[in-house]
């Protein structure tokens, strides 16, 4: 199987979205071709997040027959504007040392270009306009509607989590067709400027001087909703530790300082909390990355040296020997077993 996946934390909130809606989360999962073990929200609940890890293509797959059985066609925008600043957490203290917008949204995008294998995206900044555009490798998952509105949709909640919800867009262009006026009009109502499809890219542009503004109000955002999702009655600190985990492996700052700032903790009450909960921070890292490291095997899409750097090692050596210290078995081996068994 040759697919790249992306953090199961995109999927936040879409269980909730789905039942609101009055569909059931489990046979959308399965019509994706999705273990239900991926629901987030059941997962947040218990000690282990069985599934860090989805397809790419499973998870436009998963909005794409959404949209078609809810007759639902706003769900990926619906689900990006729902979507809370946690998954920019581990970025917090890179964040912090930002000067301006421009600099954080460089941090982001090369923290995206990581965490979301094939996903590119490009800034072009001129003297009054600026331009940000999205290109992903598959040529079959950019033409999808559903794919097409996440990423823009996303795009614009981080940016109004930076400057405000009533920042001004100028433009947004979509790569896919659209004629109806109605439905035009929506997206131009959503975005809030002109919106014009059938374009050669996938982009949105703004004015250059807003790149010039403070970034504190993004700061801010990730600290509430890092702070609602710890006081949340319904999750579980270990599964918020393990999620913050496999966030934080693909940036390089997954020792437990770094992951204890980016929850608002400081390193000794975590380690308390955790061994309240009789763990340890080394356990859930060790755990979380044995998890994440038996899925990207299963997927030829990612080298062995791939699969180390994604889960924070400095070389191959270093993963091959964790590896094999967990499971008794070297990471090469188990990838040959895969292959054959094809």
């Amino acid at each position: 199987m040759s697919t790249p996946y992306i953090n199961s934390s995109f999927l936040t909130g879409f269980s909730q979205l789905i039942i609101s809606k009055g569909g059931n989360p489990a046979e959308l999962y399965e019509q994706a071709g999705l273990d239900k073990e991926v629901f987030l929200e059941e997962n947040l609940q218990s000690r282990e997040i069985k599934n860090l890890l989805i397809p790419f293509d499973k998870f436009v797959d998963l909005l794409e027959i959404t949209s078609q059985q809810l007759k639902f066609p706003d769900v990926a925008m619906t689900l990006a504007r729902q979507q809370n600043m946690m998954i920019l957490a581990p970025l917090r203290s890179q964040l912090m040392d930002c000067k301006n917008v421009l600099q954080a949204v460089q941090v982001i995008v090369k923290y995206l270009k990581i965490l979301v294998s094939s996903y590119q995206v490009e800034i072009q900044i001129e003297k009054h306009l600026s331009r940000i555009s999205f290109f992903v490798e598959s040529e079959t998952i950019k033409n999808l509607v559903q794919y097409q509105d996440y990423a823009m949709a996303s795009a614009v909640s981080i940016l109004h989590g930076m400057l405000g919800s009533s920042f001004p867009l100028r433009s947004c262009y979509f790569l896919r067709n659209e004629t109806d006026p109605e439905r035009i009009a929506e997206y131009a109502r959503y975005f809030g400027c002109p919106v014009a499809f059938n374009s050669h890219e996938l982009a949105l542009t703004a004015e250059s001087s807003l790149l010039e503004r403070d970034v504190t109000p993004l700061i801010n955002e990730i600290d509430s909703q890092v702070n609602l999702a710890l006081s949340s009655a319904n999750t579980d600190l270990v599964a918020n530790v393990s999620r913050m985990i496999s966030l934080s492996l693909p940036n390089g700052n997954s020792s437990i300082s770094d992951v204890a700032a980016s929850m608002n903790y400081s390193q000794r009450t975590l380690q308390r909390k955790l061994s309240d909960r009789n763990t340890s921070y080394r356990a859930l890292l060790d755990s979380v990355r044995f998890s994440m490291a038996n899925q990207y095997l299963k997927s030829t899409y990612y080298r062995l040296t791939d699969i180390a750097l994604l889960l924070g090692y400095s070389n191959l050596s270093s993963f091959s020997r964790a590896y094999f210290r967990f499971a008794g078995i070297y990471p090469m081996e188990v990838r040959k077993r895969i292959h054959y068994a094809l």
